[in-house]
């Protein structure tokens, strides 16, 4: 590119004006979180408001980035009988389409379906690269707060600190003092230009929009696109913001990486050339003038026989036959007073499924339920020593409370925290010694047979890891001022707990809270096989808070004011599922009175059966088939301590739907592992209340969880995380990078949703069915602008039990599912 000296017209915009359109393009972007506490988020969060179709082709414009499969995938689902043609033509009916898709998909193929990419912006080609590539290296720099040991000023900044130190101003001092960046970017003269720019964030940018010469939709459109060139950077700045204002605290991390990009963009319209900057302005002036609102895309006819062929297999799963009585299922065997002899409260996540059939088959007393696994506790974690506490609630919601651990005393509690001080301290002096400079092969050398002896005893041990928190006791605290909850508190938690899964009465004489957790080594990723609703943790410290709740004769003499009466006979303990072995541990197992002893060793056999029978059921997909009883939990254990092992579990791949009913609607059905079951009874609930937390809460989880998965099959160059053999952590615990790129990686790795051969996950959006009236469940939509938004612009698939049939919710009215 040549300088040259071209004039542009000069745009007239206020401050609140680009602004706003800055602001639009952020919210474009969904939130990520760090490795530690790492949710699946449903990258398209911040388009919910638009159809999910007019998502995709916004997409295609602004980023070439498509949201469906290719052509190929549905070709091969049709001939492999996937797709059958009553799919196809539901589909078409529903859409109101016709022709013929046969014809459609062969000429889809043949085209590769792939629009051109709109140049909104100037930002292309090998500066483009050159800029991404600087921007992320620079971001990484900036935030990583664990590895950095050259930094400028405070090792480690508090918050008011990083409000100070703005990302934008060390950006810019990187960019003016990097003596390559002619070079780099095959631009004479765009280090000076850099140098040349004003100090202030807010008149860079305003300057750039001028360049720009751009401003309401347009400018939202050429920021959305120019973020999406730093997708996973841009998306962790979104985190940043939204975990701050989730304490109430301000953070502008996303517009700071936006003006980054609008400095490079006016960079690219400055130094362009006249052929340049005219063939831009034409492409901008046709984006202009298109309406592609209207344009039909063929390939959703495709992708909606695709769900549609899933829906059919779910609906018989659940014995709605459309025709007659719907299908009774039966409930648990109850004693002499109609009560089961254990109930056992589950996450609702789509591996308990799994367990809480075989469960209910061992064990015929039981009754399963489904609920969040954070167990409606919005606490986080404070452990012994100088750790920071680490939230155990989904990333959607604020935390409350704190919960301390504690040995009992101040004098054990001081000796705890400075044994594990100096444990820290240790760590920290051998980190400081791997990243110094004047380290080279020094420290490998003088402590590589050290470090081989640890490989190799992890490699070799054997056993699982203890229920999260089992050897502590903890206190409940605020999570400001530090002041313990009094009695009318932890009733009303143990009050929203039990109504929230419908569990009011009939208590059994054993009531089990089971969390999960996957307890995998070496695996940058493992939150992500843990409890998404516990931020990324595992279950078992939220269970055993819940338990101990229930218990609390302060708690029970609460509750019974308020109408709800545990009796004198039930008792709550705590267990954790280990999802990568199917293996069941009961936490604070000394505490069982003698009269629930037999219960609770009848219990845990029942657990030792039905993981069993869950471990023969997963076999296939891990390629295990073939071995004993014994010799598959040992497979399965030795994989989650395996350094090489790059799928210890298959997480919730394959999820496709959630069900709000009690579980008898469910009950002995085999729904293969991919559904959410969260109990509800909708006589209680006449109001709504419960059901609308129900929607505005776990259905967006597990729409979040639904789409992370869709995203990382359809869109993995975007939405993925590419190879795990190549991974690098990034700051400790930010995220990770494949090789020597410096580009963040977000989304799912490749080995988490195809096994080298095959799709372990089908991208299908998620199908909520819902047992409450038509009118109950319109008036949740109506006062929910989130729900409204998911349901009305097809993000999740909403529909309804109906006697023995299913109706589907399309544009405000209820149509019978065929």
């Amino acid at each position: 590119m040549s300088s040259l000296s071209v004039s542009v017209p000069e745009l007239q915009l206020t401050n609140e004006a680009w602004r706003d359109s800055c602001r639009k393009a952020c919210d474009s972007i969904a939130p990520v979180w760090p490795l530690d506490q790492w949710i699946a988020v449903n990258p398209f969060w911040g388009l919910r408001h638009l159809p999910a179709a007019r998502a995709d082709q916004l997409l295609q414009d602004r980023g070439g980035i498509n949201m469906l499969m290719p052509a190929a995938f549905y070709r091969e689902a049709w001939e492999g009988g996937r797709i059958q043609q009553q799919d196809l033509e539901a589909s078409m009916a529903e859409r109101g389409e016709g022709g013929d898709p046969i014809d459609d998909i062969r000429r889809l193929e043949k085209a590769e379906h792939r629009k051109g990419v709109t140049q909104f912006a100037m930002l292309q080609g090998s500066l483009a690269e050159a800029a991404c590539d600087q921007v992320s290296a620079t971001c990484g720099a900036f935030f990583d707060q664990h590895q950095r040991r050259w930094s400028q000023g405070e090792e480690n900044p508090n918050q008011e600190d990083l409000q100070t130190h703005s990302l934008f101003a060390f950006w810019l001092e990187s960019v003016r003092e990097d003596r390559s960046l002619d070079t780099k970017t095959g631009v004479p003269g765009a280090r000076r230009f850099f140098r040349d720019l004003p100090n202030t964030l807010e008149q860079v940018t305003a300057d750039s929009i001028r360049a720009i010469s751009a401003s309401g939709a347009e400018l939202e459109a050429i920021c959305h696109s120019l973020l999406l060139q730093v997708n996973g950077w841009a998306s962790w700045c979104r985190g940043e913001d939204w975990r701050a204002g989730l304490d109430g605290q301000v953070s502008d991390r996303c517009m700071e990486i936006l003006a980054i990009m609008l400095v490079w963009e006016r960079l690219a319209i400055e130094f362009s050339s006249l052929d340049q900057k005219a063939d831009w302005q034409k492409q901008r002036a046709r984006a202009r003038r298109a309406d592609r609102h209207g344009e039909p895309d063929r390939l959703w006819v495709w992708q909606r026989a695709y769900e549609l062929a899933y829906q059919r297999a779910l609906w018989q799963a659940c014995g709605l036959t459309g025709s007659g009585s719907a299908s009774n299922q039966s409930g648990p065997a109850t004693g002499p007073d109609g009560l089961p002899e254990v109930q056992a409260v589950f996450c609702i996540d789509v591996r308990s499924e799994v367990m809480r059939r075989h469960l209910e088959q061992v064990h015929p007393g039981m009754q399963t339920l489904g609920f969040a696994g954070f167990f409606g506790m919005p606490i986080e974690h404070h452990r012994h020593g100088s750790f920071a506490p680490v939230r155990r609630l989904p990333g959607l919601l604020p935390t409350s409370y704190r919960l301390v651990d504690t040995k009992g005393s101040v004098r054990e509690d001081l000796a705890e925290h400075h044994s594990r001080d100096q444990k820290e301290i240790t760590r920290a002096s051998i980190r400081e010694a791997k990243y110094s400079s004047l380290s080279t092969f020094t420290l490998v050398e003088t402590t590589g047979m050290a470090w081989a002896w640890k490989l190799l005893k992890d490699t070799l041990k054997s056993g699982q890891k203890k229920v999260d928190g089992n050897q502590l006791e903890g206190r409940l605290v605020h999570r400001y001022g530090g002041d313990p909850l009094n009695d009318s508190e932890r009733t009303g938690l143990a009050e929203n707990l039990l109504k929230g899964m419908s569990l009011t009465s009939g208590f059994a004489p054993l009531l089990v809270f089971v969390g999960h957790g996957s307890h995998t080594d070496n695996n940058p990723n493992q939150a992500g096989l843990d409890c998404g609703a516990c931020g990324g943790q595992s279950g078992g410290t939220n269970a055993r808070v819940a338990a101990a709740l229930v218990n609390d004769p302060q708690v029970r003499a609460g509750l019974a004011r308020r109408g709800i009466r545990i009796p004198d006979y039930t008792w709550a303990v705590a267990a954790e599922h280990c999802t990568a072995t199917d293996s069941v541990t009961i936490a604070d197992r000394e505490k069982v009175p003698d009269s629930h002893l037999q219960k609770l060793v009848d219990l845990e056999a029942g657990f030792e059966k039905a993981g069993r029978l869950v471990r023969r059921e997963r076999a296939t997909p891990l390629k295990l088939n073939g071995l004993t009883d014994a010799r598959l939990e040992q497979a399965m254990e030795t994989r989650t301590r395996d350094w090489s092992e790059v799928r210890p579990e298959w997480g919730l791949a394959n999820n496709a739907a959630i069900i709000f009913a009690k579980r008898a609607r469910t009950r002995g059905c085999n729904l293969g592992g991919r559904v959410f079951l969260h109990d509800y009874d909708p006589e209680p609930d006449t109001e709504g209340a419960l059901l609308e937390s129900l929607l505005s809460a776990p259905m967006v989880v597990a729409n979040w969880i639904n789409l992370q998965y869709f995203a990382s099959v359809t869109a993995p160059e975007v939405y993925g995380a590419g190879n795990k053999l190549l991974h690098s952590v990034i700051g400790g615990n930010i995220g990770v990078v494949e090789g020597n790129d410096s580009r963040l990686r977000i989304g799912l790795p490749i080995q988490s949703v195809h096994d080298g051969t095959y799709w372990r996950h089908e991208p299908v959006r998620l199908t909520v069915l819902v047992d409450a009236p038509a009118d109950r469940i319109e008036s949740v939509i109506r006062r929910q602008p989130d729900v409204a938004a998911l349901i009305d612009n097809h993000w999740v698939l909403l529909h309804r039990f109906a006697g023995a049939g299913v109706e589907r919710y399309n544009c405000g009215s209820w149509e019978p599912v065929a």
